[in-house]
């Protein structure tokens, strides 16, 4: 089957980190967790071009990846690099006020293949042009949520899908991280709520940390400064009823939590991948009286490839098949971005209610 060239704008840590291969397995590669090494692990995608505005992340890519990649050519302008290479997909993980004119360019352009970092962007304006540009050039563009490519939540939506427990009613999330940045890092845990409740989001109160009462608009750095840009906390309600809580917190111990509360059940994501249920069994009462409360751990299948090398492998499969990638398409992220937009109109309204302008259910 063919193989599809690519180009990598920005060489972030993200953008090329590389993980030490196993120890015990010297011959086996961790799975990907950078565009680079995705490029890397994927037999049909040839990495042929990477560009970054300084010389240092180019040093770097030197460094890390001649051995993978000896051919790469190395640019300091983009333009030169998509005219020169003409390359079939094109990683955008620039800061993340810069995606929109990259992208935009590269569609008209004629890339077949847009693999954007998130946030989409920053404003609905350029989120709006991105996707205009992507659509009438019938590119096939996917965003880098990356939960959306990691099979315990996909377990976690057959059960609001399927009902196992009733309808959903409540979604809770907390990020407590050294780099709780809402921009930043928030933007998964908010992605993967508007996933979950697989509806639109209509409307939030919500404040920012302290001390970010002049954030009225995306201020950030790229991600690279943790004081850039304040967590947030939020109570969305969405169109089918489902009511979302977000907390967030810069704090020097690191975890995530989330929980899901059916009709029928509780459902919690741990930390060691399984999805612990808390259901009660018995006929519906107004009490517990009778009833026998069952705690039960659910799996799920893994998956050959997930998170980045599950994002290019959808992106491959959509070029194959003249398709457009499903999981993260680029109107589902503008909705994680309006959320991230009435965050902070709510903040600066005094932390009013304030209507989501999301679009169409894309959840």
């Amino acid at each position: 089957m063919k193989t599809y060239t690519a180009a990598v704008i920005g060489l972030s840590q993200i953008s090329q980190g590389r993980l030490p291969k196993p120890r015990s397995l010297p011959a086996t590669d961790p799975m990907p967790r950078s565009h680079v090494s995705a490029y890397a692990a994927h037999p049909r995608v040839k990495l042929v071009g990477a560009c970054d505005l300084m010389p240092a992340a180019l040093d770097k890519f030197n460094a890390t990846w001649r051995d993978v990649h000896p051919e790469t050519r190395l640019y300091a302008d983009y333009r030169e690099m998509l005219e020169k290479e003409k390359p079939d997909i094109v990683s955008v993980i620039t800061p993340d006020d810069k995606h929109a004119d990259i992208v935009v360019n590269a569609a008209n352009g004629g890339v077949k293949g847009i693999w954007c970092e998130k946030p989409i962007a920053t404003t609905l304006a350029d989120a709006d042009r991105m996707i205009e540009a992507v659509e009438r050039n019938n590119t096939a563009m996917t965003v880098s949520h990356t939960r959306r490519w990691m099979p315990i939540f996909h377990k976690a939506r057959e059960l609001v899908r399927d009902k196992t427990y009733g309808e959903l009613k409540i979604l809770t999330a907390s990020m407590y991280y050294s780099r709780a940045m809402m921009f930043r890092n928030g933007t998964h845990i908010f992605d993967i709520l508007c996933f979950l409740a697989d509806a639109r989001p209509e409307w939030l109160i919500a404040e920012l940390e302290e001390g970010f009462d002049g954030f009225d608009r995306y201020r950030g750095d790229g991600g690279n400064e943790i004081s850039s840009e304040p967590s947030a906390n939020a109570y969305i309600k969405f169109a089918n009823g489902v009511r979302a809580n977000m907390m967030m917190l810069k704090s020097n111990y690191s975890t995530n939590v989330l929980e899901m509360v059916f009709e029928n059940a509780v459902a919690r994501l741990a930390g060691d991948g399984q999805i612990l249920i808390n259901r009660v069994d018995g006929p519906p009462a107004t009490s517990t009286r009778g009833a026998i409360s069952v705690t039960q751990a659910i799996g799920h299948e893994d998956w050959l490839a997930d998170r980045e090398l599950g994002v290019l492998t959808e992106l491959v499969d959509a070029l194959d098949h003249g398709t457009k990638p499903a999981l993260s398409p680029p109107r589902a992220a503008r909705q994680t971005l309006a959320v991230l937009l009435a965050i902070l109109e709510s903040h600066k309204k005094g932390n009013a209610k304030v209507m989501i302008d999301a679009g169409p259910s894309q959840a």
